[in-house]
């Protein structure tokens, strides 16, 4: 009883601010809950762009905060400019921004499309392990830039192609790929984590700089890319069969230029029965495909499997 007389003569009663505040957060998240359904559809272009996504009813909320008057604070909003501009990190948002800013341009770029270019050329090159560490190394450097989230939504996709213009496991490629997405030990901009973690650092006697980040979570972040390498490679090929031939599945997902024949051979050290063809659809004769060797097939000689 005496904390919560302690508490209450600190924090004050239950008032009516408070209570708009929470209502006013409930009403945000049943909004973006029910935005994709019952919202965005009735506020698009003509050309069917949504106008209304999640970004609006973040930023909504907040600025309806500025407009309803405080009974606090007679003659005063429930949130007001000056408590703003002395509480909040504006250099916290700026580096966040710049982050996303950053991951965008890696995808406009086309920096993920070379990336995901470099690995299937790699492939016929490298022993799995080592593709899995190249491919950690090479994620787990991105996301240091670009983010993980960023990284795993521009990055991923393109791996899958590369792994369907190789023929190989797309698991092969997209586990490490997924793997090392998380690895995101060695600046602030790797993850919104570090990023609150260095601004808040800014209250301490002794703050956090980048170089402290990187040169703490350069050991642990090369312990755990090469951890990381060789677990994905022993799991994957015991959970996942990674190891195995480009399976029927992946190219049933790519049917538009992937084929699969009864065609009998040696597929990577494995005798089959049918494998995947890939079909070249900027050539004029389309009635050849590709296999996984570079083999070129009739596919009119042989039964499709479906």
């Amino acid at each position: 009883e005496a904390e919560y007389d302690e508490l209450l003569n600190t924090v004050g009663p239950f008032s009516r601010d408070e209570l708009i505040v929470g209502l006013v957060q409930i009403a945000q998240v049943l909004l973006l809950i029910i935005r994709p359904f019952a919202i965005s559809p009735f506020f698009q272009t003509q050309f069917g762009e949504n106008l209304v996504n999640d970004s609006t009813l973040a930023c909504a909320p907040a600025l309806l905060l500025f407009f309803l008057p405080s009974q606090v604070r007679p003659g005063q909003s429930l949130l007001t400019w000056p408590s703003v501009h002395e509480k909040f990190d504006f250099g916290l948002l700026l580096l966040i921004g710049g982050s996303l800013a950053i991951n965008s341009g890696f995808t406009q770029s086309g920096l993920n499309i070379a990336m995901g270019d470099c690995f299937a050329q790699l492939v016929p090159h490298l022993s799995n392990l080592g593709l899995n560490f190249v491919i950690i190394l090479c994620v787990t450097v991105s996301v240091q830039i670009f983010s993980g989230i960023g990284v795993a939504a521009a990055l991923l996709p393109v791996i899958s192609s590369a792994a369907l213009q190789a023929l190989v496991n797309p698991l092969l490629l997209l586990l490490p790929a997924t793997i090392a997405s998380s690895f995101a030990f060695l600046l602030p901009t790797a993850a919104p984590s570090n990023v609150v973690v260095l601004a808040k650092s800014q209250d301490l006697s002794r703050p956090i700089r980048f170089r402290d980040f990187f040169w703490n979570g350069l050991p642990l972040t090369l312990g755990v890319m090469v951890v990381g390498a060789l677990l994905t490679d022993v799991m994957g090929a015991l959970v996942f069969d990674s190891h195995s031939p480009f399976p029927q599945w992946a190219c049933s997902a790519s049917a538009a230029s992937c084929v699969f024949l009864e065609a009998p051979g040696v597929v990577q050290g494995r005798h089959v029965d049918a494998q995947a063809c890939i079909v070249d659809l900027g050539s004029t004769d389309t009635t050849m495909c590709r296999l996984w060797n570079g083999t070129m097939l009739d596919m009119t000689l042989f039964q499709r499997v479906y």
